[in-house]
């Protein structure tokens, strides 16, 4: 493994990748390590994009959507049309939700083959260690590097190593693969019989479908309860991964000393609904992009939060706002499906979509 580059990321996800890519176009050496094997292996997401329309919709102040999405046609696994969302009382609640399905470790291998088509080095089965400064330890020795980008989940260890902060609320989560056809709906069912505190889902792909669920910490644990939720259901699961979803907005500093914090591990999640795919690649081609200008123009790291602030900051405080009010009204079947009652699907879609903010 080579020994000085311009900037090192920890972390091959659609963050870490995105930001890899950005900054060997930009002209930067760039070092992308990931401490898996094969990147994108395990697999614990729901593995749903929005459409580029729903995007522009949600994010209308994010810069490059043009140039993340749609992705290659290729990685589509079920076009989806619109979305269910179930009370605990089994009412339905259908509104608009364009977009398609992934196999998410496919996904990821994709975005990290196109940071290294653009300059990058990519060096799997490469933990990070530790960093001092510019020294980055990693299982396969010492690099020093101008700037790291810390793309290494919720626990980022990177964020760590620069004192800064992680996200306050890691929600468990719990997917797994059922065979069949499911048709080109997405399923969300809420009640605290099946998702104490958040959300069982059924993601349909081609000749199979992602389910899965998150809920709240303190919660029976996942694996309970998405055993509960197969067996009311009839299915039986294939590949059962468990992890954390930051759910607690953007954490404070996203950038110190030399550090870039992007992805899960800087809380880009859309809280009201625990989707991070698309904030990461928005914010990790800001990272890449300010790592460059750094390095390059000698402009301040500091940049980068500012920027990712003004493209998506607005939307990712407002959905977690939403989804600190809906914890109130969770503890509750009755509030639940109250609450879901008035909604209806359009409001329903805004609160989960949008996290209230946009939508009306």
């Amino acid at each position: 493994m080579q020994n000085r580059c311009d900037v090192v990321v920890v972390g091959a996800g659609p963050a870490g990748s995105t930001a890899a890519r950005y900054a060997a176009e930009s002209g930067l050496d760039v070092l992308l390590i990931d401490k898996r094997k094969v990147i994108g292996v395990p697999v614990c997401c729901g593995e749903f994009n929005a459409s580029p329309a729903v995007l522009a919709e949600a994010l209308p102040s994010a810069p490059g959507l043009d140039e993340l999405f749609p992705v290659d046609p290729g990685l589509v696994r079920r076009r989806i049309r619109c979305a269910v969302a179930v009370s605990p009382g089994d009412r339905e609640y259908e509104f608009d939700l364009g977009g398609y399905t992934v196999d998410r470790d496919a996904f990821d291998r994709h975005l990290a083959d196109t940071a290294v088509r653009a300059g990058a080095v990519l060096s799997p089965d490469t933990k990070f260690l530790s960093r001092e400064g510019h020294r980055v330890t990693t299982s396969r020795g010492d690099v020093e590097a101008g700037v790291v980008v810390a793309a290494d989940g919720p626990l980022s260890p990177v964020c760590r190593s620069a004192g800064m902060e992680r996200s306050a609320v890691l929600a468990p989560a719990i997917t797994c693969r059922v065979e069949g056809e499911f048709g080109d709906r997405l399923k969300l069912f809420f009640g605290n019989r099946v998702a104490p505190g958040g959300y069982a889902w059924i993601f349909p792909k081609q000749g199979c479908a992602n389910v899965g669920l998150g809920v709240q910490k303190k919660s029976t644990p996942v694996p309970v309860l998405l055993r509960a939720f197969l067996s009311q259901s009839g299915f039986s699961a294939r590949d059962v991964q468990a992890g954390f979803v930051p759910v607690s907005g953007p954490i404070g500093k996203t950038v110190r000393e030399n550090v870039l914090a992007v992805g899960d591990a800087a809380g880009h999640v859309v809280a009201s609904n625990g989707g991070g795919i698309a904030p990461a690649m928005i914010c990790g081609r800001l990272a890449g992009l300010a790592a460059a200008r750094h390095l390059l123009h000698g402009e301040p790291l500091r940049a980068y939060e500012r920027e990712w602030r003004s493209a998506i900051g607005r939307e990712l405080l407002a959905a977690a706002r939403t989804k600190r009010m809906a914890d109130r009204v969770f503890g509750s079947d009755f509030l639940i499906e109250r609450a879901m009652s008035l909604l209806g699907g359009h409001g329903i879609r805004n609160a989960i979509v949008f996290g209230g903010l946009r939508g009306r």
